[in-house]
């Protein structure tokens, strides 16, 4: 009995217990008497055993908090409404909630109940009764002499119009004894004579038992807009500070939405299947396929002619043994014996996540397609699109046979292309797509996108026999042309996503005449990849950045050189596009402009076009359907048009769950739920947390160390309650810079204990504050309880400061070591200020002694090391290393630490508004004059430059190769010493004017 009570229990909301659990039997026919008919013995035997006619009777009862009775609490009693105002009686008075009788199916103890199996439920309270009989034992059959008669009991409550009475049969008479005391004794508090006005009766409490279905968020149907998915909960709800709560109706709401869909599919989950997508992009300029495209379209060349012979001689439906029709394939052709056969969705090897393996699905975007001006009037035009559909399967080569065509849309120039695995196309469904023109009038064809839509649900698995789905969109891009116009680019971008919608059907909405329509946008999915030729470009001279590209010099360096200056990459930290996406790492050459006439460079690059990255391939998604990238090349060999394809594949860990299982799981969650964003009736009553913890001592905090501790939150009330940490006014943040608290917000059920995180990490923008400031660091968190009251953390620590972030002309200020430094009286008077700061010359001393400087500044630094370098810096403690030849470690150490703590200045060693002088430096005795006779320069700048530039000098001087070491030391230091955020000015310009001061 009490493994079924502990099953009812988990079906009940937390403010409900169970008192009385009894096994009964519903038969029939019955006689008047409520016993059965005798002239039914001989089907007794098997009504008894049929668990068709078990029950389970329970009686439940509602408390409203932990400071109330069970049959309710008072509250304010309105008497009446006079001239339009309420009238509210401050005497209180008494809300009954009804504890009541549940009658439910029966299922075997363990077994987990849902609200389906509620049958019925008896309110406790006016005209309830229970009325009991022994009935005949000639009537039904016992297993034994000493087994008990059958018991009947009949249960009433008149006061509820269409309740009819029911009556059970039972053997456990003790239990009955308990049922019937219990329910005598629950009747006796709800009949008590009121002590002052009449009691008021809800039945409010049993809402989420007796309604059919509580009604749930689309948490299934269509998933939620990755722009509201990705960014954390805590930004999500309404504004709030200390005193002022905000909306707590709306954010409880958003809370608890988050957290049903959180706990469902962790719950629900059996795993993860990996689904392999390889996605390409390809500005072909109006041209046929006249290359193999293989390293493309599979990732590796086939062994077959590189060209495909010219489509005007031949049907593009007929290529012979080059590539046969895919599309009218009778039957797939048997894999070799030397390739595995693939394994379904749903099996132990689910998919081809092996890299030499195909993808599961192959998605293709085509720009340019078609130039000619027909195509702006007739947009669907089909025979340059089957052409290239002919081309790809040609460079599938023998893996052809195992693909086949799922779905595409064109727009005029623009094509996307899905194929996939014959096997899988069956888990594939509801495929819609979409086309949108930003072209001329900003509606045309010639410019604007083209999208796909689609749901994969793998096949059924034991643990999960209807997988819910997980839905994946494609988009293919052509984005406004020419270096200037990138607004334009951004515009177009917002264009398409607000009018790239799919149509979902229609739907009937009560009063309705005719069905609406529903549609989705492309960020209501689980996966979102965008490619496509964006045209962004790169905002460096043209000559810098072909001698960038060309160099040997700029080998290492040329794509971290470039990419800063890149206009994809400015709009997405600026915030003004594709903020939401994601990009592998670039490691191949830009892909557009080429040419192959003679008016090019020696890379093959227009001389009337600066290169750049056009053709990209971005990502986003949700929690449940992580990527992983596998590639990001281009193309170089594919040379047939000025643009050369990129290609990327990924990995897509699809989440494995029962769709009707995980429902299940919400509904029983919302009931659990329900009712939360009423809470605020009586918050002293129903929310009640506890901080375990409420003041933190982090210790000493030294810069970008790591100091982590918890706070324990525990929910002593008896109803789920929400927290949200909020500022202490509008104009402040919720917590410090150096401090970090994970969860911002969360839901405690009754009793849960859980804990946030408090992390301090002193990063440069803070230790360049703190080393001003002050040494003590304290906070207090306000946690606000979401229809509730406000908690205080308070948090404490001690920062340890540091001669890193620190100004230059701080640290020459300093009369010692930063650490020595008990107050700002003690800095040293401007008149009396050092040359250079003693800790960059400190290591520049130790550096140029006898030591081996092959690996300074090449080879990784040991980071123990590092950290016993910057503590003898910080306290003016020796260094516990002695220069000599036979140390490596001890060199690669202090070179490192060189660069991190030139790199920490608040301020770049050479002023930033100074960087255009720089660069139009030609000659070594330019530069030296510029340094020494522009007042901008402060002395110790120009002291610590030439002291830096002449280790680096000698650096150079000591390797094999000084001219190559030189032009490598200079790629690594031009970022340090000339820093320059704002991207403002030539990376080759500024690194001129450094090797000015390092080569011979």
């Amino acid at each position: 009995m009490a493994a079924l009570e502990s099953s009812i229990r988990a079906l009940l909301r937390h403010s409900d217990q169970v008192k009385v659990v009894l096994e009964a039997l519903v038969v029939s026919p019955r006689n008047g008497a409520g016993t059965p008919d005798p002239s039914q013995e001989s089907s007794s035997r098997s009504q008894i055993d049929d668990a068709r006619n078990k029950r389970i009777l329970a009686v439940v009862s509602h408390s409203d908090g932990p400071n109330t009775q069970e049959e309710g609490r008072y509250v304010s009693r309105c008497t009446g409404v006079e001239s339009g105002r309420m009238t509210i009686d401050c005497s209180k008075s008494l809300i009954i909630y009804p504890d009541s009788v549940f009658i439910l199916k029966w299922k075997p103890a363990g077994r987990a109940f849902d609200q389906s199996d509620i049958l019925r439920v008896f309110p406790i309270f006016g005209d309830f009764s229970i009325t009991m009989a022994q009935v005949r034992s000639s009537t039904w059959p016992t297993t034994s002499q000493s087994s008990p008669g059958l018991i009947s009991l009949t249960i009433k409550q008149g006061d509820i119009p269409g309740l009819e009475p029911l009556t059970l049969c039972t053997q456990h008479v003790q239990t009955l004894r308990d049922v019937l005391a219990e329910c005598k004794r629950l009747k006796e508090i709800a009949d008590a004579p009121p002590t002052s006005a009449p009691p008021l009766t809800t039945f409010s409490w049993l809402a989420p038992y007796t309604s059919r279905r509580v009604p749930l968020p689309a948490l299934f149907s269509v998933p939620q807009d990755l722009r509201v998915a990705r960014k954390p909960l805590h930004t999500r709800l309404s504004a709030a500070f200390a005193g002022e709560a905000g909306d707590d109706f709306s954010d409880i709401v958003r809370i608890r939405d988050d957290w049903i869909r959180n706990r469902v599919r962790e719950t629900c989950s059996q795993g993860k299947l990996d689904l392999k997508i390889r996605i390409g992009t390809f500005n072909v300029n109006g041209s046929l396929p006249s290359q193999d495209l293989s390293s493309w379209v599979g990732g590796s060349a086939n062994q077959m002619d590189p060209f495909i012979p010219p489509l005007k001689d031949i049907s593009p439906l007929s290529m012979g043994e080059v590539a046969k029709n895919p599309f009218e394939s009778p039957a797939p052709a048997p894999i070799p014996e030397s390739e595995p056969k693939p394994a379904a969705l749903g099996e132990k090897d689910p998919v081809h996540t092996d890299a030499e393996s195909g993808p599961d699905l192959l998605v293709l975007g085509f720009q340019e397609l078609d130039l000619s001006a027909e195509a702006l009037l007739y947009t669907t035009s089909t025979s340059k699109e089957e052409a290239w559909y002919t081309a790809v399967f040609a460079a599938l080569g023998p893996q052809a046979e195992l693909y086949e065509k799922l779905a595409s849309k064109q727009l005029v120039g623009m094509l996307i292309m899905v194929i996939v695995r014959k096997e899988l196309k069956s888990c594939f469904s509801e495929i819609k797509s979409s086309a949108v023109g930003t072209g001329i009038m900003g509606l045309m064809g010639n410019k604007g996108g083209t999208a796909i839509r689609m749901k994969f649900t793998p096949r059924a698995t034991v643990e999960a026999k209807n997988p819910g789905p997980t839905v994946l969109t494609f988009v293919n891009a052509h984005l406004a042309a020419f270096d200037e116009m990138v607004e334009k680019r951004n515009a177009d971008f917002h264009e398409l996503v607000k009018r790239l919608q799919f149509d979902l059907g229609t739907v009937v909405q009560e009063g309705a005449a005719a069905p609406v329509p529903v549609t989705c946008n492309i960020f209501e999915s689980d996966v979102l990849f965008w490619m496509g030729d964006l045209n962004y470009r790169i905002d460096v001279p043209d000559a810098d950045v072909r001698t960038i590209l060309a160099s040997e010099e700029w080998a290492e360096t040329r794509y971290e050189s470039l990419l800063p200056y890149d206009q994809l990459k400015s709009a997405v930290r600026t915030k003004k596009a594709f903020d939401m996406f994601s990009e592998g790492p670039i490691t191949h050459f830009p892909t557009y402009r080429f040419n192959a006439g003679l008016l090019k460079d020696d890379l093959g690059y227009d001389l009337k076009r600066r290169p750049a990255w056009t053709d990209r391939v971005l990502f986003t998604s949700g929690v449940f359907a992580p990527i992983r990238q596998l590639s990001y090349n281009g193309h170089s060999q594919i040379s047939q048009s000025d643009h050369r394809p990129v290609s990327a594949e990924f990995i897509v860990e699809v989440d494995l769950y029962d769709q009707p299982a995980a429902e299940t799981a919400a509904d029983k969650l919302y009931r659990q739920l329900n009712g939360l964003e009423d809470a605020h009736e009586d918050t002293n009553a129903r929310i009640n947390l506890k901080i375990m913890n409420a003041t933190v001592n982090l210790g000493k905090v030294s810069y970008k160390k790591t100091v982590t501790q918890q706070v324990g939150i525990r929910n002593i009330g008896k109803v789920p309650c929400a927290y949200r940490l909020v500022p202490i006014d509008p104009e402040s943040s919720v917590h410090p810079d150096w401090l970090k608290v994970e969860p911002m917000t969360a839901l405690l059920l009754p009793d849960e204990l859980m804990y946030i995180t408090l992390t301090a990490y002193i990063d440069n923008e803070s230790a360049s504050r703190l080393n001003i400031d002050h040494k003590e660091l304290e906070c207090t968190l306000i946690l606000h309880t979401v229809m509730g009251k406000d908690h205080f953390i308070a948090v404490t620590a001690e920062y340890v400061p540091t001669c890193f972030a620190t100004s230059l002309s701080r640290l020459t200020l300093l009369p010692g070591a930063v650490r020595s430094l008990k107050s700002p009286s003690e800095l040293l008077a401007e008149d009396r200020a050092i040359n250079a700061p003693r800790e960059i010359m400190r290591l520049v001393n130790w550096m140029m002694s006898d030591i081996n400087l092959e690996n300074v500044f090449v080879s990784p630094a040991d980071e123990t090391v590092v950290d016993t370098i910057r503590e003898c810096l910080d306290t003016g403690a020796e260094f516990p290393f002695l220069p000599t030849k036979d140390d490596d470690k001890a060199p690669i150490a202090f070179g490192q630490t060189l660069v991190r703590l030139l790199d920490s200045l608040p301020e770049p060693l050479i002023p930033v508004q100074l960087h255009p002088r720089c660069i139009e430096i030609t000659s070594r005795d330019e530069a030296f004059e510029l340094l020494t006779t522009v007042d901008a320069f402060p002395p110790a700048t120009v002291n610590v430059w030439l002291s830096v530039t002449a280790f680096l000098h000698f650096v150079c001087e000591s390797s094999a190769d000084p001219e190559a070491k030189a032009k490598k030391i200079a790629s690594l230091f031009t970022p340090v010493l000339l820093r320059d955020t704002a991207n403002s000015v030539s990376p080759v310009g500024r690194r001129n004017f450094l090797l000015y001061f390092i080569q011979s």
